[in-house]
């Protein structure tokens, strides 16, 4: 496991602790909710991660966290988003190395998905005005001292 890798895994256990991730499946779409713990109530439900059957990856449709505006929340939005993956990866039993891609900001690209070198996200094409298309690869880390299960169902939340 490289050092950011270790890096990111002291991450999943401090947004485990104050937030709850659940999900909703539809065929190859899955749907995440983000909860806050502490206050009982919905963070964020922008966040949807599609399978491409032709392609064998994950495409990433939505993310949009919100954890930026929640106090000392600093590199959780990454760890957010390693576990989603994660889950999805294992969800539609896909294989360690699978590729993950996505649409964003070049800017967006350079201050956040760039910086997660478990995926080495790279940009596979420039798109109109100031969107990229990028391209990583998903490296099943082992998730240690992570309380299992760490995203629930969504009718578990009901």
């Amino acid at each position: 496991m490289s050092a950011d890798a270790g890096f990111l895994m002291t991450k999943i256990p401090l947004l485990e602790k104050r937030f709850s991730l659940s999900y909703f499946r539809d065929d190859s779409c899955i749907e995440y909710f983000l909860d806050s713990r502490e206050r009982s109530e919905q963070v964020s439900l922008n966040l949807i991660l599609s399978w491409d059957t032709r392609a064998n990856g994950l495409y990433v449709s939505k993310f949009y966290p919100e954890l930026f505006r929640e106090k000392a929340s600093k590199y959780l939005s990454a760890a957010c988003f390693y576990l989603m993956v994660h889950h999805a990866v294992h969800e539609f039993h896909l294989r360690d190395e699978c590729i993950v891609w996505l649409e964003t900001d070049r800017a967006v690209f350079r201050d956040f998905y760039a910086k997660l070198k478990e995926f080495e996200f790279r940009i596979s094409r420039a798109r109109v005005g100031d969107k990229v298309c990028l391209k990583g690869i998903f490296h099943d880390l082992p998730l240690l001292g992570c309380e299992i299960p760490l995203i629930r169902d969504s009718f578990e939340r009901m």
